[in-house]
């Protein structure tokens, strides 16, 4: 497990969410993880596959909508006639060789949460390598690639990128790990993508400066698929930021009596579903958690759980569509939203 795993398995701390003396104090350590990372950067050889890559990044550690997003750019570009296929660096599995993700065959262990769940709606690829992992799909049948992360990692070009920012979330305070939740310089970040996507309500996120005057800019709004009635509920999420799952509960009209966040990728133990179960008991209500969350649940647990699945909705679905087939060369789908 590298360091950039190691970081998501802990909460991110509050002082990321604000100017404060400990993200001042951490400062030093955030030029020397930017410098380390510029580093590691110029030691990478480029490499151009012979397929359009898309790459679906953001600026911050953590969550910010990746995974439905790609989900979602890969129904328009099923819809244009392409074979797109996923890479994902499967954070939190163990598997370090290319693999073709079967969920029927892989756990989380092996290949991470992510993955199991991208590959139910497009052939999915794991590994270290990027480039291996590309290589791969293509002699699979892939006429396009769609990268899950992976906008800071310059080892394979990508044709279009997309930075996703959640509103709810923002970018904290602005600074760069570990003094903030900032993967590298925001500028420097902006520079490589083609598009913004904000996740959620655009009017309560204050832009800083340089993301405003950005070209392309689209929003879109996550949305619950889920036939459940609104109910009480006991909630818990192990995501980037498992205050989003507490919001969609609240938008659907859950009443939720207990939330419980835990790490990203947190792997769920007999002992955490014990105490949630008894959490439950308490207030005589079901456990629920996110899609993501489902697949590190032991199986004994899996059934007693319910999971609210979510969808990405484009607000401006055409013009994406649109400004996809522009850069690729290709025909837009329909009018119609997704």
């Amino acid at each position: 497990m590298n360091f950039k795993e190691v970081i998501t398995l802990f909460k991110a701390p509050q002082f990321w969410h604000r100017d404060s003396f400990i993200s001042h104090l951490l400062k030093p350590l955030s030029w020397i993880y930017y410098r380390l990372s510029c580093w590691k950067e110029s030691h990478r050889k480029p490499y151009k596959v012979s397929v359009p890559v898309i790459c679906v990044g953001n600026l911050v550690m953590g969550g910010a909508g990746k995974t439905p997003t790609v989900i979602a750019i890969v129904k328009i570009l099923k819809e244009m006639g392409h074979q797109p296929h996923i890479l994902s660096r499967g954070y939190g599995g163990y598997f370090r060789d290319v693999a073709r993700v079967d969920a029927s065959k892989h756990t989380y262990l092996q290949v991470g949460d992510e993955p199991l769940l991208l590959s139910a709606h497009a052939p999915t690829w794991t590994g270290v390598s990027r480039v291996a992992a590309a290589k791969a799909a293509i002699a699979a049948g892939a006429t396009i690639l769609v990268m899950d992360d992976g906008l800071q990692n310059s080892r394979l070009i990508k044709d279009y990128s997309l930075i996703v920012i959640d509103c709810i979330q923002g970018l904290g305070n602005n600074l760069v790990f570990p003094a903030g939740p900032l993967r590298e310089p925001l500028q420097k970040g902006l520079k490589r993508a083609q598009a913004v996507l904000f996740v959620g309500d655009k009017e309560n996120f204050k832009k800083p400066k340089g993301l405003s005057s950005f070209s392309f800019q689209y929003t879109a709004r996550l949305t619950a698929t889920s036939s459940l009635k609104p109910q009480p509920v006991v909630a818990f999420a192990g995501i980037g930021y498992p205050e989003k799952f507490r919001y969609t509960l609240e938008e659907q009209d859950f009443v939720i009596k207990d939330f419980v966040d835990f790490a990203d990728h947190h792997p769920y133990t007999i002992i955490d579903m014990q105490k949630l179960e008894r959490l439950a008991q308490l207030h005589d209500a079901p456990l629920i958690t996110t899609e993501k969350d489902q697949f590190r649940i032991p199986e004994p647990y899996k059934n007693a759980v319910l999971t609210l699945p979510v969808v990405l909705q484009f607000d401006q679905r055409h013009s994406f569509e649109k400004a996809l087939a522009h850069h690729f060369g290709l025909s837009p789908v329909h009018e119609s939203g997704l």
